[in-house]
């Protein structure tokens, strides 16, 4: 069956009662971006959206992408978990004919909105604290020994399926598209679930109840590390789609710097190992979470980890396609994906909606055309608080995962976006980490340049100083676009630019102008009086100190 595009969902939720065919749901309220569209959240093969009906708030998931035998799968899983009737799980109903768009019904998921906060946002604010680590750990320990003993997985175990609640302990999992239940048995699996904690080896061929295992310790490997080494968040660009490791560690665990930043950690350097030797062995030799912990059933995998001071970093693998800020085209095509945007701040865009709430959008060139542009509404800007971009992030590279939204046309411009919702959703990088991730430079022993790190810092600050907008020259909410020299395709360095900027205004000579200058810092007052002006004539300057000399003569003569 072919679904619905992303835009005629949107365009069908902004009236519910119209479209939505449940008697509960069609009532409802479905919760908008600051432009008034429905603000969508991706899951597997459906659009998640938010709504509330009959007091209560509700996930509704309208499916986007075709998927071996959905209609048939969800009806299985539907059976199940009601049988189960487990706090693990969230109650939901499938309706075959839950929608209707251009006179043709389509299936809903109606479930009942989760209660607490995601993984990636508890561990976002809870990762420097090890008693929650702790906790969270042995919550998940449960839920894993749990599905083991029901023959169920959930096949998806990643950050932004997992809820926490009760300060970690207490977990619930969303998003039933891959699950695994005994009736499924022989078939293949619908998705390969996110693959930052998927064993590199994972297919469509491996759907049975061990699906979960590895998922489970690769997860629990870096909750250990965070526990012991709250440090390491920041040292592993840790994002909401990746806790500690990524795919690539697990593709190359004998060259990647995070297994060996792990592995320096006296408490954690024989689980690390241990993993290691699972990524590098066959998927069906992957032990139980609990025989993990005891370190048994460790499949046997020599894994000879080189020096990575010397050794090339592996290729970059992300949860999703790589896409450049500036790559108009490549985005177009991703509507209605998730994608990890890697691009350079262009400008920065700070102004109120209609509403009078608040919003910033963070655009990658010129919005005046076709550009791509992160967007963040209020609701947003409340969770990021300090991590909003403001004017001081125009020029840096950063990268931030998210949901690919249709095209927005306006006044001759067309806007593609991503929305930020979450803490952690926007990563700062270096350059070198930029261009790394883009697939343009491999870096050696993967660690970051920590003095490039700092020029760029030290740039930035001049660049603030010189590009702050005045009130009479340009809107004052709209940052002031970086100079084109420093957006060519091989920047100098922070200091370079420091020190070149510095000998272009001593090298630049001086003009007056009858307009007043525009100043970029407040003046003191001066207490001592101005000093006179040179003359623009040299030669009445010289006439006049010979007459000067004369008369002092004369008198001197007199004297």
């Amino acid at each position: 069956m072919a679904y619905p595009s992303f835009e005629q969902y949107n365009e069908a939720l902004q009236a519910p009662h119209l479209y939505l065919l449940d008697p509960l749901l069609k009532a409802g309220k479905v919760r908008t971006t600051g432009l008034g569209m429905p603000m969508a959240m991706c899951g597997g093969f459906a659009l998640t959206y938010s709504l509330e009906a009959g007091g209560k708030r509700y996930a509704l998931r309208c499916f986007h992408k075709e998927a071996p035998e959905l209609e048939r799968r969800y009806q299985i899983i539907s059976q199940r978990l009601n049988r189960l009737s487990s706090p693990y799980f969230l109650p939901f109903e499938f309706n075959p004919s839950g929608i209707r768009i251009n006179g043709q019904t389509y299936p809903i998921v109606k479930m009942a909105w989760a209660s607490g906060e995601t993984l990636s946002e508890f561990l976002e604010r809870e990762h420097g604290n090890a008693s929650s680590i702790h906790r969270l750990r042995a919550a998940l320990a449960k839920l894993c020994e749990f599905l083991e003993s029901e023959r169920i997985a959930h096949g998806d175990i990643q950050p932004g399926n997992v809820m926490v609640s009760q300060n970690g302990g207490a977990v619930q999992l969303i998003d039933y598209d891959g699950l695994f239940v005994e009736a499924l048995r022989g078939r293949q699996a619908a998705e390969l679930g996110q693959l930052n904690f998927q064993h590199p080896q994972r297919s469509a061929n491996n759907f049975d109840e061990r699906l979960d295992r590895f998922s489970f310790i690769a997860l629990d490997v870096a909750l250990q590390a965070l526990a012991t080494d709250p440090g390491i968040w920041r040292r592993t660009h840790c994002d909401p789609d990746a806790v500690v490791f990524r795919r690539s560690d697990f593709l190359a665990p004998g060259v990647s710097p995070v297994f060996k930043d792990v592995m320096k950690l006296p408490a954690v350097e024989s689980a690390a190992k241990n993993l290691a030797q699972i990524a590098s062995a066959p998927i069906d030799q992957v032990p139980r979470l609990a025989e993990f912990l005891q370190q048994r059933n460790i499949p046997i995998s020599r894994v000879s980890f080189a020096n990575t001071a010397q050794a090339v970093r592996a290729a970059y693998q992300s949860a999703y396609p790589v896409l450049e800020g500036t790559n108009y085209a490549s985005f177009l095509a991703a509507v209605g994906n998730k994608v990890e945007l890697v691009g350079r701040i262009h400008s920065v865009v700070q102004k109120q909606a209609k509403n009078g709430k608040p919003y910033v959008f963070v655009n990658f060139s010129n919005w005046l055309g076709t550009a791509i542009k992160l967007t963040i509404w209020s609701e947003g800007l409340k969770v990021l608080r300090n991590e909003t971009p403001t004017v001081s992030w125009i020029g840096r590279w950063i990268a931030v995962s998210g949901l690919v939204e249709p095209p927005f046309k306006k006044n001759g411009y067309t806007h593609i976006s991503i929305n930020v919702t979450q803490r952690g959703q926007i990563q700062l990088l270096t350059e070198e980490e930029a261009q790394y991730r883009l697939g343009k430079k491999t870096l050696s022993g993967g660690q970051t340049n920590k003095r490039e790190e700092t020029t760029l810092r030290n740039a930035e600050i001049l660049r603030n100083m010189e590009s702050k907008p005045q009130p009479h020259r340009q809107p004052p909410l709209v940052a002031k676009p970086v100079a084109a020299s420093s957006l060519g395709t091989t920047p100098k360095s922070g200091n370079q630019q420091v020190l070149e900027q510095m000998r272009q205004r001593a090298q630049t000579p001086v003009t007056r102008t009858t307009q007043t200058p525009v100043t970029h810092t407040a003046k003191r007052p001066s207490t001592t009086p101005p000093m006179p002006q040179p003359t623009k004539n040299r030669s009445s300057g010289a006439w006049i100190l010979i007459l000067i000399s004369i008369v002092v003569l004369i008198a001197l003569m007199g004297g």
